[in-house]
């Protein structure tokens, strides 16, 4: 049944749709493959890095929603086609958390343009910080973590990435008190070893310059140039 009610961010019902819809897109540009991301906080520092794997099933939880009529995978695919409805978009906790995740997915989801988003650790107390690493900037941020366990057990299984698992309309800053700038993202399919596309890098052609001076435990992630 549709249902309205008040949300904190100021969307109609049709907005959050248009949003959902424009951003199932930007995401689609690394849904169901693994980014790894290589920052640092500044010059002098040597670089860091971390590997998380978006999945099409997990759009639909960013969004703050648990459909009623369609699985994760089916409700990405409905954004991505624009066939979205209000009726498959049951808020996960209630109305205005929905909403307020859905108000600033674009800008988040939005990795090509991130010269102004961080990345770092968790290391502040707060509400609903429930993730290890974050990406964000003075909107939101996308939390991850490594939430996939070993069959039968409820031990993490290590030799998975991580996911993301929150979007959260607050400052990085609220989270993390010592954010990095995202150098380089780099970029790999389902079934590779290493990754071979660079999907960002902060300054044109900075990465190829970069990349004899970063660790060896980075250097044998990454397979462009070999």
């Amino acid at each position: 049944m549709p249902y309205n009610v008040q949300n904190t961010r100021g969307l109609s019902p049709e907005e959050l749709l248009n949003i959902l819809c424009k951003s199932a897109k930007l995401y689609s540009e690394y849904a169901d493959t693994t980014l790894l991301f290589i920052f640092r906080e500044k010059k002098s520092d040597i670089y860091d890095y971390y590997e998380v794997r978006f999945g099409k099933n997990n759009f639909m939880h960013l969004a703050g929603i648990k459909s009623e009529t369609l699985s994760a995978n089916l409700f990405y695919k409905a954004c991505m086609e624009e066939t979205i409805t209000r009726n498959d978009c049951t808020p996960r906790r209630d109305a205005n958390t929905m909403y307020s995740k859905v108000a600033i997915m674009e800008q988040v989801l939005d990795l090509r343009n991130s010269k102004c988003y961080r990345i770092g650790e968790k290391d502040l107390i707060t509400r609903d910080n429930d993730f290890e690493m974050a990406t964000g900037n003075a909107v939101g941020i996308m939390g991850y973590d490594s939430r996939i366990t070993i069959k039968g057990t409820n031990q993490v299984d290590t030799s998975k990435y991580p996911i993301p698992t929150t979007l959260l309309n607050n400052p990085i800053t609220e989270y993390c008190s010592r954010p990095q700038k995202i150098m380089f993202i780099l970029q790999k399919m389902d079934g590779e070893s290493t990754y071979d596309r660079l999907f960002y890098e902060i300054k044109k052609g900075l990465f190829q310059t970069e990349r004899e001076f970063m660790a060896d435990s980075i250097k044998r992630l990454i397979a462009i140039g070999k």
